[in-house]
């Protein structure tokens, strides 16, 4: 996920609900010699209410250029003094002091989905200093089974109906893998049973974002389980913040990961629930009960799986593609003498069956260049 535009921060920027408990969690534990760093600044909303509370210096680190408005933000405030910009990776930036405490939004919606921890992790590893804080510290990824017919037939039970006389039931084991990521008000699910957390993540301590869970609960309603529901809480502070759509709105939604047939569950009855991803990999989910079992995978919602789980083999020996020859040539060209006119021409011509027009080479010259340039 990118968040490269204003309107893609305005969600955070505006919550009301986090930003507060957020700003709490920071005062009570900001001096004046507080060093902070904001760890995916975007505008810098958190940074800069950590230089409001007095910190001495706040980093705002952020690859993307909004980065730029965060810091007219700050001069805006009259926080430009104590507040650094520092644009790109945390793994590519130098912090030039460690810091007391790190505040960051490194939690997806389904807390693993952006793969951010990493970096979090590797921030709080090389910058924070002993007895530091994070804000958050720990989280918990949070599953229920949930009767949700609406949701279901309009996204997976669905295909199993003829089209203008055309069958595309084939295509429903694709949807019925699919999370679907939803916003608050487009969740009409009854739970089945509490919500509980499936796992839970340690953020001072833990080195790893791999998600491996399995919960036993209580069936509370007696009901058809279509799927599950997810969503995560973050502990800022002395207070826990959650994304339960049954909670106060906040910018964070829930997922739902549907089951291609749904499970009858008796009140009373104990399940299991599960949910597994390594870091960077398929989502993998599934209940256990009396009446049988289902699990699915986002794996089986893509068309190229078994050409896709092929290519990143351990054991294969990847080779160059026609597009990967070009892009390796363009980065031997690019040694700063030639303009990306002049790039796109030289590809036309060494390359005029892949790049049949120049729209078509600069089309790649300014992807590179994006990518790769200083």
């Amino acid at each position: 996920m990118t968040y490269s535009s204003v309107l893609a921060h305005g969600s955070m920027v505006f919550d009301q609900v986090r930003n507060g408990l957020y700003a709490k969690a920071m005062r009570d534990r900001i001096s004046q010699e507080s060093v902070v760093l904001d760890l995916g600044a975007g505008l810098g909303v958190h940074g800069l209410l950590a230089a409001a509370a007095g910190a001495r210096r706040v980093y705002l680190v952020e690859p993307e250029p909004v980065l730029r408005i965060a810091m007219e933000v700050a001069q805006a405030n009259g926080l430009q003094d104590r507040v650094v910009a520092l644009q790109g990776r945390i793994e590519d930036v130098v912090l030039p002091e460690p810091v007391d405490m790190i505040v960051s939004a490194f939690t997806g919606n389904l807390l693993f989905s952006e793969d951010l921890l990493p970096s979090l992790f590797h921030a709080r590893d090389r910058y924070l200093k002993p007895g530091g804080c994070l804000v958050p510290d720990k989280a918990e990824l949070i599953l229920a089974p949930v009767q949700a017919q609406d949701i279901h037939a309009q996204h997976v039970a669905c295909w199993s109906n003829p089209l203008h006389g055309l069958d595309f039931s084939v295509a429903r084991r694709f949807a019925s893998n699919e999370i679907l990521w939803r916003y608050r008000d487009d969740i009409r699910a009854e739970r089945l049973a509490e919500g509980f957390p499936v796992t839970v993540v340690d953020m001072m301590t833990a080195t790893h974002a791999d998600c491996h869970g399995e919960i036993r609960c209580e069936v509370s309603t007696a009901g058809m389980c279509h799927g599950l529901l997810g969503w995560i809480r973050i502990r800022l502070g002395d207070e826990w913040l959650t994304a339960d759509p049954a909670g106060p709105k906040v910018h964070w939604g829930a997922a739902f990961l549907p089951f291609d047939q749904p499970v009858a569950l008796r009140m009373g009855e104990v399940i299991k629930l599960g949910l597994d991803r390594p870091k960077g990999g398929d989502w993998t989910w599934w209940i256990k009960a009396e009446s049988g079992a289902r699990r699915q995978s986002t794996f089986l919602a893509k068309a190229d799986a078994a050409d896709r789980l092929r290519r990143l083999s351990p054991g294969r020996r990847p080779a160059l593609g026609a597009k990967g020859h070009a892009v390796q040539q363009l980065l031997q060209w690019m040694d700063g003498s030639v303009t990306s006119h002049q790039l796109a021409q030289r590809l036309h011509e060494a390359e005029p069956g892949a790049f049949p027009t120049m729209a078509d080479a600069m089309d790649l010259v300014q992807a590179v260049a994006r990518r790769y340039s200083v």
